[in-house]
């Protein structure tokens, strides 16, 4: 496990205080790496399962997921439903944020406007609340926009702020990582959780500390007393790191090393199927950014479409991008997620001489360009996987000009429709509910609660119904149904190519003891770090 500095190298490198030195040589430190940097602190601006990750162990909400993925209160003591569209939460009274300051219902109510702004990155994942109404200093009721079963589930990823610190920075409104906008909450945090965010150096280091007057402190046990998060963008580095004790945990390995890691004995390497589905998102509007042919944008024809996906030998990605460490998905959500239906997957097969067959009866014999972006550090693979893709398209006479981006710079293009293929991976948190993906992803784009994710620009009437329907129905066999009659028909038009299910993939110093949840959220305060 790694540890601060000796005693005496403390002395003689730093001249730092014989004090000081004792103190940091007791301190437990977990030295956390990733590709890429958790680009804002700001808990409303991003939906995103790194940047929830991290900001989980600063900030909580009235409920949350546990190790176990149970849904448990947090922050509120328990809640009743007062009518079909009134949820009262009574909240735990001593609770204090990092600075000092009370948490109660005041809190609550601006927490809650300022995540169903209509500026907030994460508007989408709070679709069924209106706002928050205080009943005294300790009960608020959360007034929703009508009958919802999935209200518990949205509560849990919008995570509690403090009212006087947002009005002392100016931070009373969200900002989006979509849009491109920042403010105070973008950089600094100020939270009720178990860490608390000592420094933020972007795209170099972040470190936490251990929060001595947490209030779940006699619950929830945990002997970390510092986290060190760095973002290395190099494989090798990272691997190095793992290799040299450096770094105590790395939540996105790649799959190619994972053997030679297995054969250390200090290290815990944990993989495991994840909840999330990679895709292709193809442009449907009315233009392609790379230009229409004769005036159209091919990409709107399910000919296209579906010969795009035929193209696109899935397999080999899986066996050799892949290391065989996962499955083609055939269908836009994972088997655990409610409303997966295996009987109405994608049927299509590898076939380039069909899907050439296909682009000619389409019209277009001699292919066309696409535009096509892809990320760093979001998804596993994902700069290998997308050259794959551009080589097989390649083959049916589909150009594509690939260009890979940082996540910030990344989020804008792909969110704002500045491309024709984007890739996105979905996990439907914090629902763990094929809602998610219908509210966000496949519903038409209505500026308010439905498509914010919906790159393609896809609309189907019946899909929106559908979706809309499921929304209000509280018979959850019903519910389900309607989920996934949903999807089926959202499947077969294709606005997203489905590649595979990411796995979850871990490397851990073997002196840390910490779960790997198939959500691939780190949640450092269940963990511990053994005695030596």
């Amino acid at each position: 496990m790694a540890k601060l500095p000796s005693m005496a190298a403390c002395l003689v490198v730093a001249g730092c205080s014989l004090a000081a030195a004792q103190q940091a040589q007791a301190e437990n430190v977990v030295r956390w790496a990733q590709q890429a940097d958790i680009p804002t602190l700001d808990p409303y601006a991003f939906a995103s399962t790194h940047a929830l990750s991290f900001q989980n162990h600063i900030y909580e909400g009235l409920v949350q997921w546990n190790n176990e993925l149970k849904l448990e209160p947090t922050l509120a003591t328990r809640w009743e439903q007062l009518d079909d569209t009134t949820l009262r939460f009574y909240l735990h009274q001593g609770i204090r944020f990092h600075n000092g300051n009370a948490f109660n219902a005041d809190d609550v109510v601006a927490s809650i406007a300022r995540v169903t702004h209509p500026d907030s990155g994460i508007r989408g994942n709070a679709s069924s609340i209106r706002d928050a109404v205080k009943v005294d200093e300790y009960t608020v009721d959360i007034r929703l926009n009508g009958k919802s079963p999935i209200a518990l589930n949205e509560l849990s990823g919008v995570l509690m702020m403090d009212k006087e610190w947002l009005e002392q920075h100016k931070a009373t409104e969200p900002t989006s990582m979509s849009k491109g906008t920042e403010g105070y909450a973008t950089n600094h945090a100020n939270g009720t959780g178990p860490f608390i965010l000592e420094s933020r150096r972007r795209d170099a280091e972040m470190v936490l500390v251990k929060n001595e007057h947490w209030w779940r402190a006699g619950e929830v046990k945990h002997n970390i007393d510092r986290i060190v998060f760095q973002p290395v963008s190099s494989d090798a580095t990272r691997l190095a790191g793992v290799l040299s004790g450096e770094f105590d945990l790395v939540n996105d390995v790649p799959l190619q090393d994972l053997p030679r890691l297995e054969r250390e004995k200090n290290i815990d390497v944990k993989v495991r199927p994840s909840l999330r589905v990679d895709y292709l998102s193809l442009n449907m509007a009315d233009e392609l950014n790379a230009g229409n042919v004769d005036g159209k944008n091919p990409l709107q024809d399910l000919r296209v479409r579906q010969a795009l996906h035929m193209a696109i030998d899935r397999e080999a990605i899986v066996k050799k991008i892949m290391r065989g460490m996962t499955e083609v998905a055939n269908t836009y959500v994972a088997p655990a997620i409610a409303g997966y239906d295996a009987e109405r997957a994608i049927t299509l097969p590898y076939d380039p001489k069909q899907a050439r067959a296909l682009l000619a009866e389409a019209g277009y014999p001699d292919g066309f360009t696409l535009a096509f972006d892809c990320v760093q550090g979001a998804y596993l693979n994902a700069e290998q996987w997308c050259q794959a893709v551009q080589r097989y398209w390649s083959k049916i006479g589909v150009k594509s000009e690939l260009n890979v981006h940082t996540r910030s710079v990344y989020s804008q293009i792909r969110d704002n429709g500045r491309t024709d293929v984007a890739v996105l991976g979905w996990a439907n948190l914090p629902l763990y509910d094929a809602y998610s993906i219908n509210q966000q992803l496949v519903h038409s784009r209505d500026g308010g609660i439905y498509g914010a994710f919906n790159i393609p620009r896809y609309h189907n009437q019946e899909v929106d119904r559908l979706i809309e329907q499921s929304a209000s129905e509280l018979d959850q066999a019903a519910r389900v149904q309607l989920m996934s009659d949903a999807l089926a028909l959202a499947q077969q038009d294709l606005p997203f190519i489905p590649l595979h299910f990411e796995p979850v993939a871990w490397v851990a110093s073997s002196k840390l003891e910490i779960t790997q949840n198939s959500d691939n959220v780190v949640r450092l305060w269940y963990a511990s770090i053994k005695e030596s």
